[in-house]
């Protein structure tokens, strides 16, 4: 393989200065060790009402079992008319909106909303039982349409649903079960409401952290509710001076689609203004409930709620479970709290065995982060890095353009020195994060390529045994996956902020930096060891795709490559977090599952089952100098190994070492698998070898 010595000097330097950002993102992600479990109050009381239990018993119980807090919700008009303490119904008289009840909780409204409005508004009794507000065009929102029909089902217009903003204005707390909570000693947060249209920023934020201050001993998290930060987006500065003054945990929830944090207006500056002194969040959504019993081992009884809580603590930086009651799909309510104590007795067993982490108790609370964030020096050298990586792999597909690439490498050194004083700096960083996962991969396959040659042309192992043959190939395996790693390396630096470990950005662009690979996989295949015969420098490119096209396709080896190319599609719609509707089987999901127990960090199926037996398999054929006419299709199954130990890192949320921990999982495991593969064929060979010889 051609290695210009300036790009190895260059290439190892910046490798050194990008190995000083990795430990220290390290340092910062490990003492990332406790987790709280917090239970919605309302649940709590749901679950009471169906086991004609008293709310603060069931809270305990659970507590017992597992939960760590509960969070209470801001009343607003809408929570109150479900409530079944009281007893209020909302109808409209034109723009006005009439609240009928009794008159202490009209009352309780009336100033819920003077305390906060933003501008005045009238609101009166009309009678002792009914509070009016009254009402503007600008405060409804609009709903679907109902359609109305006359009696033969022919349509005759529609109904459009209509409420008022007012119905989920923020209106305060009841005092009276926070006392009630308080005097039980039992731990909770305040999740605000807040509707900008119609609220104040500085008067509602003052008023919840009043609340804080007189109810809550300890105030650790504050749980935003609805689309809007407490105080919104204009509320932001005054926000995160109230927050760093109460020394309060902000927290970010993430997706249903797992893939990023609710993007609320304003959470992005308020992050920066508490230097990220953010903790992210896990909500057990319907379908995650819905996981109850999937009716194969290992996944019952609530089995795969807590696997899911797993994967979200260990590997997306979530350390805040918003849990929810078991309850099969359309089934009641789990009412058996020794069910409940198991399967948190199971959690915790796995989360302190392999990785350290542990539930909150007395005196010990959720912990943030350190703050990170790496130098504009260190992102360029990144940058250098992933420039000669990728001239390295030009320089072995292309030749005789040693002038050109140094021109390449100085314009794009100066280019990467005048972009860094300016504000286009960041952009520049996410294109050489994309770029360096293309790179490394590519130049992962490059050196197995010119490994695959070098053993032919010099019948390097030739007279080797199987066995040592197959040593030789998992060095080589170990080799080109050190040359991907280092790609991580580079990716880590230039991702290297706390912005991006708690997702409130993210790596994006994993179907190309899965794709370009691939097609680079081709050019290097042609130009490093091409078709028919190697690779001459005296012939083009285009003589040697024309070799390729006139030369004769068998049936098996045409539906080898159909098959390639199906399972290349089905990874494509796997990787990411596309919506696509296509789901792992029951086996998968167990084996899956198997693979969590049994280790720190799950393998991923393309890199044991695909990517690594391919590597090992065309090396084990480039020493006994056979079946060369597959070697297209377990390159390219090869490549798919190396992108997906760049995509594995591409998670910043994940911390680096557990990555590299699955990475190395990966490399154990396939290179048993296969060995054992390779064991199997030889005995039977030997067999029928034997046989024959008889």
């Amino acid at each position: 393989m051609k290695l210009n010595k300036i790009y190895v000097v260059i290439l190892l330097l910046t490798i050194v200065s990008s190995m000083f950002v990795v430990y220290k993102r390290t340092v910062v992600e490990s003492p990332y060790k406790t987790y709280e479990t917090v239970m919605d109050y309302e649940e709590v009381k749901n679950f009471a009402d169906a086991t004609e239990s008293d709310p603060i018993d069931v809270a305990k119980d659970f507590m017992d079992v597992g939960v760590n807090s509960f969070a209470i919700n801001e009343n607003t008009i809408s929570s109150l008319k479900i409530n079944q303490n009281y007893d209020i119904s909302v109808n409209y008289h034109g723009l006005d909106m009439y609240i009928t009840g009794d008159k202490s909780i009209l009352n309780y409204i009336k100033n819920g909303i003077a305390d906060v409005a933003s501008r005045q508004r009238n609101l009166y009794f009309k009678d002792d039982n009914t509070l009016v507000i009254e009402g503007r065009l600008s405060d409804f929102s609009y709903g679907s349409y109902d359609i109305l029909r006359d009696y033969s089902a022919k349509r005759i217009g529609q109904d459009r649903k209509v409420q008022s903003i007012f119905e989920n204005v923020g209106l305060g707390f009841t005092d009276s079960e926070l006392e009630k909570l308080k005097a039980n000693d039992i731990p909770f947060n305040l999740r605000p409401v807040y509707t900008a249209l119609v609220q104040d920023s500085k008067k509602t934020i003052d008023r919840y952290f009043a609340y804080v201050r007189e109810f809550v001993k300890n105030p650790n998290l504050l749980i935003f509710s609805g689309s809007e930060l407490l105080g919104g987006e204009k509320g932001v500065d005054y926000l995160a001076q109230k927050i760093k003054e109460t020394d309060i945990i902000p927290v970010t929830i993430e997706t249903s689609e797992q893939d990023g944090n609710t993007d609320l207006p304003g959470i992005k500056k308020l992050a920066k203004l508490v230097n990220y002194k953010f903790t992210r969040l896990f909500s057990t959504f319907t379908y995650i409930q819905d996981r109850y019993d999937y009716k194969i081992p290992g996944h019952h009884n609530g089995q795969e709620i807590m696997n899911s809580y797993y994967r979200a603590i260990t590997e997306r930086n979530i350390r805040v479970i918003y849990f929810k009651v078991f309850r099969p799909k359309n089934g009641a309510v789990i009412t058996d709290m020794n069910l409940y104590k198991v399967r948190f007795d199971e959690l915790n067993a796995r989360l302190a065995g392999y990785h350290g982490i542990y539930p909150v108790g007395k005196g010990v609370s959720v912990n943030t982060m350190p703050y990170m964030e790496t130098g504009k020096l260190m992102q360029m050298l990144a940058m250098i890095g992933v420039i000669v990586s990728g001239l390295i792999v030009f320089d072995n597909i292309f030749k005789n353009t040693t002038k050109f690439q140094y021109a390449i490498l100085i314009l794009g050194i100066l280019g990467v020195v005048a972009v860094s004083r300016t504000s286009q700096f960041r952009t520049l960083n996410v294109l050489f994060g994309l770029i360096s996962t293309i790179t490394f991969s590519s130049l992962a396959v490059t050196v197995l390529l010119n490994e695959v040659k070098k053993a032919e042309i010099i019948k390097r192992h030739f007279e080797d045994g199987t066995f040592i043959q197959f040593l030789h190939a998992s060095k080589v395996l170990f080799y080109v996956m050190c040359i991907s790693l280092c790609g991580t390396l580079f990716l880590a630096t230039l991702y290297g902020n706390s912005e991006y470990m708690l997702e409130f950005s993210k790596f994006s662009g994993v179907k190309t930096s899965q794709l370009t690979p691939l097609i680079i996989t081709v050019l290097s295949y042609l130009s490093i060891i091409g078709f028919s015969k190697y690779y001459d420098k005296n012939k083009s490119m285009m003589e040697q795709v024309k070799l390729f096209s006139g030369s004769y396709i068998k049936v098996w080896q045409a539906a080898l490559v159909f098959i390639m190319l199906a399972a290349l599609a089905m990874m494509l719609l796997r990787s990411g977090h596309s919506n696509t509707n296509v789901e792992p089987s029951s086996t998968e999901i167990l084996m899956r599952n198997v693979f969590e127990f049994v280790f720190p960090a799950r393998p991923r199926n393309k890199a044991i089952y695909v990517g690594y037996p391919a590597l090992l398999a065309m090396m084990m054929f480039a020493y006994k100098n056979k079946y060369k006419v597959i070697y297209p299709i377990l390159v390219l199954a090869a490549t798919i190994g190396q992108t997906d130990i760049l995509n594995t890192f591409s998670h910043i949320r994940t911390p680096y070492i557990l990555s590299l921990k699955r990475v190395a999982i990966e490399y154990v495991f396939a290179v048993i698998l296969t060995f054992v593969v390779v064991l199997i064929v030889h005995l039977i060979y030997t067999f029928y070898r034997k046989r024959n010889l008889k």
